[in-house]
């Protein structure tokens, strides 16, 4: 399987995805993509950001988590929190 890319996960802009967690899976919504620009032309893809949005109670620390989201899925993503806002909690994941 290749490189992933924003395209992989278009699909899932604004649905929920599962994040494999124990004692139970945890549903956070795909809420943005946003696009990088290249690094002086050395990137292998173009950089992304996914970001999602948790209700207040689904806490998880900044750990790689398995997401049922994307072509080919489940894939391995790094997750990190985010500020919490407006009464939900706030992740990125960075793909360079």
């Amino acid at each position: 399987m290749g490189l992933l890319t924003p395209e992989s996960f278009e699909p899932w802009l604004g649905r929920k995805v599962r994040v494999a967690t124990l004692p139970e899976p945890v549903e956070i919504t795909l809420a943005r993509i946003t696009r990088h620009s290249p690094l002086r032309g050395i990137d292998v893809r173009e950089p992304f950001s996914l970001f999602f949005e948790a209700p207040f109670e689904a806490y998880l620390i900044d750990a790689t988590y398995s997401l049922d989201c994307g072509r080919g899925g489940p894939h391995e993503i790094l997750l990190t929190q985010l500020q919490p806002r407006d009464g939900h909690r706030v992740y990125e994941a960075v793909f360079s």
